[in-house]
């Protein structure tokens, strides 16, 4: 019998994925762990405006050589901009596939965030449809989640990285 329950164990600890929680404004979001190459202070990072951009679009930054664009999560999404003085503040390094660019396997850029809470596991087969979120919100979130009576809204970063916005 205590075969049966390790196994069982087993098989739920393989269906769980991990996810790196993060809060916008006093909303907390998800992004699967896979997806985040490095997580930056936003304070610390140098970021370059660039003249005649969109709203949301803080700057381009130098990350060991590589540009990066970073974009204000909260604005890009219609909720709460980030505080970019703030201690907390984050810059969230992502990765998305590119299918529009067959020699660049992946896309990068940087998603300045209020603060990263952690990483947790979450059962993928749990996220829910996002319907009660705002419109502007939902084309960026895979689903919503009830973490321990939490609500977390799982982000969608390969919609964000290929968003008509950009």
């Amino acid at each position: 019998m205590t075969t049966i329950a390790s196994s069982s164990t087993a098989e739920r600890a393989s269906t769980t994925k991990q996810f790196l929680l993060f809060r916008q404004g006093n909303s907390l979001f998800a992004v699967e762990l896979e997806a985040v190459r490095e997580v930056l202070s936003l304070k610390e990072q140098p970021i370059a405006p660039v003249p005649n951009t969109l709203p949301f679009l803080l700057g381009l930054t130098n990350l060991r050589g590589e540009i990066l664009a970073v974009a204000d999560f909260g604005n890009f999404t219609g909720i709460s901009p980030v505080d970019t003085y703030h201690h907390q503040s984050r810059i969230l390094v992502v990765e998305a596939p590119d299918p529009r660019d067959v020699r660049l396997s992946t896309m990068r850029m940087g998603l300045a965030v209020s603060g990263v809470e952690g990483v947790l596991p979450l059962y993928p087969d749990r996220i829910v449809s996002a319907i009660d979120v705002s419109p502007e919100l939902v084309p960026f979130l895979k689903g919503l989640y009830n973490c321990e009576g939490r609500l977390l809204m799982i982000v969608d970063v390969e919609a964000i990285a290929h968003s008509e916005r950009w």
